[in-house]
């Protein structure tokens, strides 16, 4: 080909540059700071692969046929006959009245086999056999996440990636699934594997949610389990500070809304302790040192998020004013119920609080419309806790049952004294962290390492 080809003559009368364009002083400035984060992908492929799944199944499969072939044929000691006759008559056990494992078991108790014992100790089985499985399904995932943060494995072979972590997670499992604990629990008739499977519940959802932090009804469905597991065992409930802290690793200002809540829980909670309607805080002094220390931390963990979240005034307002107005309506339900008498005989001044409310409420909807493009972690704040309300309201189910008056109908909780009874361990004694029962430390602290050695000696 040649190379001779004709140029392009010049212009003759060459045009200088084009100037550019002075900028309009009125024109909006570009925004400062780093750009928006991507939005996120419209579809999410599955967190849990196939091979994932087999870890669960055949962990399950392999758990319930050793729980099975160990299973108690009939009552045993302790608690069994009275659950029994709980679950049968899906009545009210003993406090705190075990409302989920009452409804759960009870379904069981229509299979036609056996005899009643039997059918709610396989209630425990099959409990117990899928929280192990469960527990396989995450170790069984977060192996191969682990082995894909590790440079050294990255290139691994997809078999063996695939076997390492069916392997962990069947170990796992297994090692759950047959601690003596739980194995014990799980062949009689007891509440407590329905405890792990509700905890394992918790752990699944929000593992879901940090996989995909944008798909917030995993979060809420977490604390939805969280609510379960308040009505399986109530010292479950300590559970939330983990919940807390996961969701500031992921969310520093969704974080930062649910310290806020802890803070004035707290605050409520002091309030109410000087008021003498909290003896627990009153009469327990150890635990009301625990109780303010979490309060503290909870306090300097959200001043801490107010400056690395970076929080806007008009946010900070919307949040006050959404706690004055919630407090509002409360003083304005338990006056209206009769539960407080403060606004009795005193016309004016009621009048006026309603005022302020109202206030506190349009101030806040303003507010709520100003910001509603600065993030709507604090919706999720709120739905968060409507969901562990939810698996909460469960402990409902103890006055509508003994309404019915069945055979076991512990405290008749469809009183209000029966039920505060039945909701606060009545019959049992208080809880005394560090001290227990005695105020000699060393006796305690000797206690404790004996119980550990128990608890040791339990599971091999």
């Amino acid at each position: 080909m040649s190379n001779n080809l004709p140029k392009n003559p010049a212009p003759k009368n060459p045009q200088p540059p084009a100037a550019s364009k002075p900028t309009d002083p009125k024109a909006p400035a570009p925004p400062k700071g780093p750009p928006p984060p991507a939005a996120p992908p419209l579809t999410v492929p599955p967190l849990f692969r196939r091979i994932d799944w087999v870890s669960f199944l055949v962990t399950t499969l392999l758990v319930f046929i050793g729980y099975w072939w160990t299973l108690a044929p009939d009552l045993t000691l302790e608690d069994c006959g009275e659950l029994a006759t709980g679950s049968f008559y899906a009545g009210v056990p003993h406090p705190p009245g075990y409302p989920v494992w009452t409804i759960y078991s009870w379904l069981f108790t229509l299979l036609p086999i056996s005899n009643i014992a039997y059918r709610v100790a396989l209630s425990s089985a099959v409990a117990g056999a899928i929280s192990c499985g469960l527990v396989a399904l995450m170790v069984s995932r977060g192996s191969s996440m682990m082995i894909e943060g590790i440079a050294e494995l990255k290139n691994i072979e997809r078999r063996w990636e695939n076997g390492l972590c069916v392997v962990s997670g069947f170990v796992a499992g297994m090692l759950i699934g047959f601690n003596g604990f739980m194995w014990s629990q799980a062949v009689i008739v007891e509440v407590y594997t329905l405890s792990v499977l509700s905890l394992t519940g918790v752990l699944l959802c929000l593992l879901r949610w940090i996989y995909a932090p944008h798909q917030r009804r995993y979060l809420y469905l977490a604390f939805f389990w969280f609510g379960i597991c308040f009505n399986n065992h109530q010292s479950l409930l300590v559970i939330a500070l983990g919940l807390e802290v996961a969701v500031v690793a992921v969310s520093p200002k969704m974080g930062r809304d649910f310290l806020l809540w802890n803070v004035v829980i707290y605050i409520l909670g002091e309030i109410g302790k000087s008021m003498g309607l909290i003896s627990m805080l009153s009469d327990n002094g150890p635990l009301l040192g625990i109780y303010r220390v979490v309060g503290a931390g909870s306090l300097l963990g959200w001043l801490i998020l107010l400056f690395t979240t970076r929080i806007r005034g008009i946010e900070l307002l919307r949040d006050f004013l959404l706690m004055g107005s919630l407090g509002y309506l409360a003083t304005l339900l338990s006056s209206i119920t009769k539960f407080t008498t403060f606004f009795e005989f005193q016309t004016g001044l009621f009048v006026l609080f309603n005022m302020a409310g109202l206030c506190f409420i349009g101030a806040f909807i303003y507010t709520v419309m100003t910001t509603k493009k600065m993030g709507t972690e604090w919706i999720a704040t709120l739905i968060s806790g409507g969901a562990w309300l939810a698996g909460a309201a469960f402990y409902l189910y103890m006055p509508l049952a003994s309404m019915s008056n069945p055979p076991l109908n512990w405290g008749y909780p469809r009183t209000v004294a029966g039920f505060y009874h039945a909701f606060t361990r009545g019959q049992y004694e208080r809880i005394h962290p560090t001290f227990g029962q005695s105020n000699n430390p060393v006796q305690d602290i000797v206690r404790y390492v004996d119980q550990l050695g128990m608890y040791i000696g339990g599971a091999f």
